[in-house]
């Protein structure tokens, strides 16, 4: 069990990267509002989940050459192809495919190896959105009025990469778990032949054991397993696709550069994340960092700290310095909890710990 885990923090200096769209619930309609929730009696901009997701995928399309999973509509549902052999995206990112084809069950399912949080603001919005007015005005006459809200902010999230689970397809019925139809999900007549209109489900299933075997998939009743220069492919280039993160709304108006500025990188044989609560919190507008905090959370989770493990701190020397952080400090606390530490640039923290995810599959 090895779950690559990890933290990032995004700048967004005068950004509008996830959009609400007009608040019907207010009397000015004339306002496109950024996305927003409340904590507390405090309430901050975030990121769905789902546009840093597609942010990723994006990136693993344009800069890994990743062929990403078709999308169908089949009954009011939209999905993939459910194809993890032949699509990574559908391997890292999981799917969900749930109806009837040609009276056949198709439901198929993957939990996703790659599971994130929202991209949440470290500021709450008195401290980060402003209302930026304008008039629509290139037509003849009066120029039409509408305001645009935007933040000035810095975004963290934190991901987990299960590294088990990555090229591993499981066939068991239980939600989640059954990744692949098999030829048992077909049925058969009297002479034990597929049905009429069943077709599709065949050519789905010959179509996925022709890939299996063309690839050298290792294959067992409950499960499918990829060799292991494909699942480490798949799973270093997933953590690769960070540094050159790729998105975000409103980029003709309020231009971002949404690669992480800091990232703090960990290896975990157990499924939890040591980076999600409160390391970075907002403290009378100002974004600090608690280096004891980390090292004490650290040093309860040495037991599942696998041995030459360090924990990567990657960070662009401009934004650390802005916030007066000190990463030698940071780094001389954990070390002193007993944990290894590599620091430099978020390139080189990715790229070393993409290295240690490479020798996890030998």
């Amino acid at each position: 069990m090895r779950f690559a885990t990890g933290m990032v923090l995004i700048d967004a200096p005068h950004s509008a990267l996830n959009m609400l769209g007009i608040d019907e619930s207010l009397a000015d309609r004339n306002v496109t509002r950024v996305k927003t929730f409340r904590r507390g009696g405090k309430r901050y901009p975030y990121v769905s989940p789902q546009a840093w997701r597609y942010w990723w995928r994006f990136t693993l399309k344009e800069h890994f050459n990743w062929e990403l999973s078709p999308l169908y509509r089949e009954q009011k549902q939209v999905f993939t192809a459910a194809n993890p052999l032949k699509y990574p995206d559908d391997d890292v990112f999981g799917y969900m495919r749930a109806f009837k084809k040609g009276g056949v069950n198709v439901t198929v399912t993957r939990v996703s190896p790659l599971k994130n949080t929202p991209l949440i603001s470290v500021l709450p919005d008195r401290s980060s959105i402003t209302v930026d007015e304008g008039y629509a005005s290139r037509h003849e006459g009066d120029p039409v009025p509408y305001s645009q809200e935007f933040y000035s902010t810095v975004f963290k999230g934190a991901f987990s990469l299960d590294l088990d689970s990555v090229g591993r397809f499981t066939i068991v019925s239980k939600a989640g778990f059954k990744n692949l139809l098999t030829w048992g999900d077909v049925p058969r007549d009297k002479k034990g032949n597929p049905k009429k209109g069943t077709e599709d489900v065949v050519n789905e299933i010959r179509e996925m054991e022709r890939i299996a075997e063309e690839l050298g998939v290792q294959r067992t009743e409950k499960e499918w397993l990829m060799p292991p220069e494909i699942r480490k492919t798949r799973a270093t280039e997933a953590i690769k696709a960070l540094r050159l993160l790729t998105g975000g709304a409103k980029q003709s108006q309020y231009h971002t550069d949404v690669t992480p500025k800091f990232v703090l990188l960990l290896n975990v044989d157990a499924g939890i994340n040591p980076f999600i609560s409160d390391l970075v919190f907002e403290e009378k507008g100002e974004i600090r960092f608690d280096a004891e905090a980390l090292a004490k959370r650290l040093k309860d989770l040495k037991e599942v700290i696998p041995e030459g493990t360090k924990l990567y701190i990657g960070y662009d020397a401009g934004f650390v310095r802005s916030l007066g952080w000190d990463v030698n400090e940071m780094a001389k606390a954990v070390k002193e909890a007993g944990v290894e530490v590599f620091t430099g640039t978020v390139g080189e923290a990715v790229d070393e710990f993409a290295r240690e995810i490479e020798a996890y599959y030998g």
